[in-house]
């Protein structure tokens, strides 16, 4: 089972990703819930954002749940995601845009920085299909901003808007939030 939750900044996605997997974990308290966080800490501002993060799923759940901060120098997601790939498992990851942004952005050429993201979305989709773990996926919507002023912002919006159209079409559920707001939309 496949949970999309997509929106806009601030638009309430992780919170609703959130209460769903709380409501799983209450409903079914023998699985083995586990949370992965995909931003990496550069800067005062990212640090104490994630700090409440950290703090919001401290108090927030149920349930002690197994939390995962990649480091991509170290692991990456299709590691923790296997690693977690049984059905006693429900995986929630926030969220796709950071873990785009951190491919693209990384310390090399736009062109390789592409062709690494390329391949880690190729094995994403392919776990996707064949995944045990019930999974909650949370990601940026960027279809409804600017076009980009760089090459890298375009890139950026191109390859996380293909990717969320194809994580949508193998996902069971997809929820658009916006302003609070929960629309289904499959």
């Amino acid at each position: 089972m496949i949970n999309l939750f997509i929106g806009g900044v601030r638009s309430g996605k992780s919170d609703a990703a959130e209460n769903l997997l709380n409501k799983i974990i209450t409903q079914q308290p023998s699985l083995k819930p586990a949370y992965i966080a995909t931003s990496v800490a550069f800067g005062e501002e990212t640090i104490s954002r994630i700090k409440k993060h950290q703090q919001s799923r401290q108090s927030r759940f149920t349930q002690s749940i197994a939390t995962y901060e990649l480091d991509y120098q170290k692991t990456d997601l299709l590691d923790v995601l296997t690693e977690l790939n049984s059905s006693e498992h429900v995986v929630l990851i926030e969220c796709l845009s950071t873990w785009v942004g951190w491919y693209l952005s990384a310390d090399s050429t736009l062109q390789q920085n592409l062709n690494n993201f390329e391949q880690q979305q190729l094995k994403l989709l392919a776990f996707l299909e064949t995944a045990k773990c019930s999974i909650i996926i949370v990601t940026g919507e960027v279809g409804c901003g600017l076009i980009g002023a760089t090459p890298l912002q375009r890139r950026y919006a191109d390859k996380l808007g293909e990717l969320n159209q194809q994580v949508a079409a193998s996902s069971d559920h997809v929820y658009l939030l916006t302003a609070g707001i929960t629309q289904t939309l499959k």
